[in-house]
C-alpha cells in the first residue's frame, strides 16, 4: 500500500488528536512542495510521536471504542511511518537533502553572489534553490542512481552528465566552492573529491551536506577531513530539519 494512503487510513480514527494531525499536515505540505520541485519552505518538525503524546492518543482511541491493544499497535505503527518519512521522499522523489528555503535565505545572505559546482546533484532541486537566491550553479551528476531508483527522474534544473571527479577537473577552476550533498556512506569517492579540490589553483571551498559519521559520506572522509568553523554554517544549520534520527548538517571543508 502507498505510504501516504496507509498513513492517512491509520490516522483517520485519531483525527481529533492534535499531535497526529499536526504531523500529517506537515507531511502533506512537504510532499506538495517537493512534488513541485521546490525545497521545503521551512524545516519539518520532529515527526515521531513522543511518549508524552500517548495518553491523549489513548483517550481519543477509547472514545472511538477501539480496543486498547489496537490503540497501542496503531501508535507504534504510526510512529514507525512517521520515522520513515525521509525514506519515502528519497524513493518517491529522489530527494535526499531536506535543507529548507529558510536555510538558503541565511546561506545566501552571508555568502552572497557565490559560484558553485554541485557534484552528485541528483534532480537539481538544491541547485535550483540556490539560483533562485541569486547564486550561480553548475550542476553535474553521473545519474548512476537512476539505475537503482527509477523515481525522481524529473530534472528541476539543467544537470550535466558527469561524474564528480570529471566535473571538478572541468569546472573546478571556475567556482568559489564545490557542493557535495548526501555522498554515499560506503564510497570513499568523497576523499578523492577533497584531494582533487585542494590541488586546484583557486582553492575553492568544499561544502558538504550530510550527517557526520552517519548515513552520508565515508568513514575515511570524516576521519581525515577537518571541518572548518564558520558562523555562517552555524546559522544555516539552525534551519535544517531535525525531524528524525538523521542529523543533517552543512559542513565547510577547507
Amino acid at each position: 500500500m502507498d505510504y501516504l494512503l496507509k498513513l492517512q487510513q491509520l490516522a483517520r480514527p485519531y483525527q481529533t488528536d492534535f499531535d497526529v494531525q499536526v504531523r500529517l499536515a506537515e507531511i502533506k505540505r512537504c510532499v506538495q512542495e517537493i512534488g513541485q520541485g521546490q525545497l521545503l519552505s521551512r524545516p519539518l518538525p520532529i515527526l515521531q510521536l513522543e511518549q508524552n503524546c500517548w495518553l491523549d492518543f489513548l483517550a481519543v482511541g477509547l472514545q472511538q471504542s477501539i480496543p486498547a491493544e489496537q490503540i497501542e499497535q496503531d501508535f507504534q505503527t504510526l510512529n514507525y511511518l512517521f520515522g520513515n518519512f525521509r525514506k519515502y521522499l528519497q524513493y518517491h522523489f529522489g530527494q535526499w537533502t531536506l535543507i529548507s528555503q529558510q536555510a538558503l535565505t541565511i546561506w545566501t545572505k552571508y555568502w552572497p553572489q557565490k559560484s558553485y559546482l554541485e557534484v552528485m546533484a541528483g534532480n537539481g532541486v538544491l541547485a535550483r534553490g540556490l539560483v533562485a537566491h541569486g547564486q550561480t550553479v553548475i550542476a553535474t551528476d553521473s545519474f548512476a542512481w537512476q539505475a537503482e531508483n527509477k523515481t525522481g527522474r524529473e530534472l528541476h534544473y539543467p544537470v550535466q552528465d558527469a561524474d564528480a571527479l570529471t566535473a571538478i577537473a572541468k569546472y573546478g577552476r571556475q567556482v568559489d566552492a564545490v557542493l557535495l550533498s548526501w555522498s554515499p556512506d560506503h564510497d570513499p569517492i568523497d576523499v578523492l573529491i577533497a584531494q582533487q579540490i585542494r590541488q586546484l589553483p583557486n582553492h575553492p571551498d568544499l561544502i558538504v551536506i550530510g550527517e557526520k559519521f552517519g548515513v552520508t559520506n565515508s568513514q575515511l572522509f570524516w576521519q581525515t577531513q577537518a571541518v572548518a568553523f564558520s558562523p555562517q554554517v552555524r546559522l544555516i544549520n539552525r534551519y535544517l530539519p531535525q525531524h528524525d534520527l538523521v542529523k543533517e548538517q552543512v559542513f565547510l571543508i577547507r
